[in-house]
């Protein structure tokens, strides 16, 4: 069965898409991220080769995308001018709602086609502006409250998330972690039941949550416990991503100092400690310093 193949402007699309998603998500599988995006992982690895060659004028290795797959995980680094969700401001979607009212004001000459996608396009706006404006504008103090009792007993939340990389609503279970905030917008950082992973979600796009108390929930839940890992590490480059992938305020790193990792399960630290290309070093314990190490030379020993 032949594949079908995306066009030029899907392509593009997806690019922009695949950066901020990759970058909030290092380590992700790749048969995880090619079922996130609805694509093959062989159109999913034409991709990231694409990504391999954009950057910032200059074309460098030090202005170039760097990225890392070969190992069956993705991770992404010097990838900061492109690591933001293509998104509109509330301001833009009402302009562009607005304009295109006008245009179909005065399309008395186009054909049937041309006005039906000017009005579903018009329709799309609409259900942005009357879904996604009213949730960020919304006050955000009642889903704060639930994530702070989800943080301070560790207890499982249901969410209704809206995800800008996919533009669609999903239902998922999380504990919630911790908060941080950047660059005046609010995250907190948990791990999803539902993907079995760490994963940092916008607060402001939570759409619906509650505790809840299931029985199918809280053993997962108390597994997990159980399996914190709590680690000591050593700032040795200051990288605003590897601080958010463990919840760190980037504003508190000082080079040289010590900081504390806490992680749901040793494969995602030692991931998420590779990932960080040396930003963050674990010094103790010495078990999980010299698992870290061993993972890396394997690595590197893939590139000999």
């Amino acid at each position: 069965m032949v594949e079908k193949q995306s066009t030029p402007l899907e392509k593009a699309a997806r690019l922009l898409d695949l950066v901020p998603y990759i970058s909030t998500h290092q380590g992700v599988a790749l048969s995880e991220l090619a079922a996130e995006f609805g694509i093959s992982e062989s159109e999913l690895l034409s991709d990231l080769n694409t990504l391999w060659m954009c950057g910032l004028p200059g074309y460098t290795p030090l202005e170039l995308i760097d990225l890392a797959f070969d190992s069956g995980f993705v991770t992404i680094r010097n990838a900061a001018p492109l690591a933001y969700v293509r998104t509109m401001s509330s301001a833009e979607i009402v302009a562009l709602a607005l304009g295109l009212d006008l245009l179909r004001e005065n399309t008395e000459h186009l054909d049937a086609e041309h006005n039906d996608r000017i009005e579903n396009l018009a329709k799309k706006l609409r259900d942005q502006i009357g879904v996604h404006i009213s949730i960020a504008s919304s006050p955000t103090t009642a889903h704060r409250s639930v994530l702070s009792t989800s943080i301070a007993q560790r207890l499982p939340v249901e969410m209704t998330y809206y995800s800008s990389s996919s533009d669609q609503e999903t239902k998922r279970v999380v504990t919630a972690y911790d908060f941080f905030r950047d660059n005046d917008v609010e995250y907190f950082q948990g791990y999803c039941h539902s993907s079995k992973g760490m994963r940092t979600f916008r607060i402001d796009r939570v759409v619906a949550i509650s505790l809840t108390q299931s029985l199918d929930v809280i053993p997962d839940v108390q597994a997990r416990n159980n399996e914190s890992i709590r680690v000591g590490a050593t700032v040795r480059t200051l990288d605003r991503a590897s601080a958010e992938a463990f919840g760190l305020a980037f504003t508190d790193l000082r080079l040289g100092g010590s900081v504390s990792l806490q992680a749901f399960s040793l494969e995602w630290l030692i991931r998420s400690i590779m990932a960080s290309a040396g930003s963050l070093v674990v010094d103790d314990p010495q078990e999980i310093a010299r698992a870290i190490r061993q993972s890396i030379d394997s690595t590197m020993a893939l590139y000999e």
